[in-house]
Formats: structure tokens, sequence, C-alpha cells
């Protein structure tokens, strides 16, 4: 497998085999944001070791699935092209929020635009299939 990146002023291909060893640096996780990576498959066969306290746990070693990965870059990347601003921030409200709905006035007040706007961009969320129109004013993202 061959990974290709791109730079300012060259194109240059990594290949990736078997032992071949990635050190990221360390990054806080939710276990929603972890469960999430797994559910998209992106994590795989993971080994978690316990730290004890406010922390929590420490993911030692994990397999990380690039076809995932690759996968989930082109959704965001034609999100990106097809979704306006308004309706990004909106989703990234869901995303980043605890609760499982929010109102027209709370992604407002949480984004800083009209609610006019807001509102406008909620239907047409709604009508993409991203979110679920709880009641009047009231949305929850589809799963």
């Amino acid at each position: 497998m061959g990974l290709l990146f791109l730079t300012m002023s060259q194109e240059t291909v990594y290949r990736i085999d078997n032992e071949t060893k990635f050190q990221f640096r360390s990054v806080n996780l939710t276990s929603e944001d972890i469960d999430r990576l797994e559910q998209w498959g992106v994590l795989e066969n993971k080994q978690m070791r316990n730290r004890g306290g406010a922390k929590g746990q420490r993911i030692e070693r994990v397999q990380m699935n690039f076809q995932a990965i690759r996968e989930l870059a082109y959704e965001y990347d034609l999100l990106q092209k097809v979704a306006s601003r308004v309706e990004t921030q909106i989703l990234e409200c869901f995303r980043t929020s605890e609760e499982t709905t929010l109102t027209t006035a709370e992604i407002a007040d949480q984004i800083d635009r009209p609610k006019s706007s807001i509102s406008r961009s909620l239907g047409q969320l709604v009508e993409k299939s991203q979110l679920t129109k709880v009641q009047n004013g009231v949305y929850r993202r589809k799963k």
C-alpha cells in the first residue's frame, strides 16, 4: 500500500507494509469519539491500558484502517462542497453536543448566527436526511 503526500514542492509516495509504525502526538478523545471511530471502521483491535484517575484509559496499540480514513476524507470533502458553511457549523454543533436534540435558539447562540438563517439551514439539512425534525424548532441528528 502506498500513501501519497502532496507538499508545496513535490509529491512523495511512502510505502506501508506490516512493519510500518506510526507515532502520533497525544490527543484527547472521548469514549464517544473512540466508539464512533470504531463504528466507522477506522480503529480496529485496540489495546487499552487503564491509567486510573480522571483521565481514564490510554490506547496503547491500535490498528487503523486507512481505506476507512480515505472514505471519511472523501465524504468530508464532499460535504464541504455541497453544504453551506452554516450547515457544516450546525452539524458540528450536533457532533460536539452532549444533548441528542438541539433547538434553533441553542444552535443560533452557539454559532452566533440569526435564528432565521439557522432555521433555513435546518430545513435544508432535514431535506438532505442529515437531521430529523422532532417538533417545531427542535432537531435531532440522524445516526
